[in-house]
C-alpha cells in the first residue's frame, strides 16, 4: 500500500476559525431577534385586521406597513444567512 492510502481522508469541511465562530453566533442571535420582530409584525397585522372586521375603522395603511416591515425583516434574515454561509464556506477560498 502506498503512503497516501494509509493517511486519513482529508475532511471536506473544516470548522471556521474562532473569530468567525463568534461572528456566526452573533448572526444567529440577530436572526432569532429578527424572527421575533417578524412574529410581532404578524401579530399586530392580524390584530388590526380583526379590528377592521369588527368595524373599528380602516387600518389598511397600518396593515400594509406591517406587511412591508415583515418582508424587510425576512430580507434581513436572508442576508444574515448569506453572511453565515460565507463565513462557513467562503473563508477558505
Amino acid at each position: 500500500m502506498s503512503e497516501q492510502s494509509k493517511q486519513a481522508p482529508r475532511p471536506a469541511f473544516a470548522p471556521p476559525p474562532p473569530e468567525d465562530q463568534a461572528r456566526i453566533k452573533a448572526l444567529e442571535e440577530e436572526i432569532a431577534g429578527l424572527h421575533q420582530q417578524m412574529q410581532d409584525c404578524d401579530k399586530q397585522s392580524r390584530e388590526l385586521q380583526g379590528r377592521e372586521l369588527a368595524g373599528e375603522g380602516p387600518f389598511a395603511s397600518e396593515i400594509f406597513t406591517m406587511k412591508q416591515r415583515k418582508m424587510m425583516l425576512a430580507t434581513q434574515i436572508q442576508h444574515c444567512k448569506v453572511r453565515i454561509n460565507h463565513l462557513l464556506w467562503g473563508s477558505g477560498a
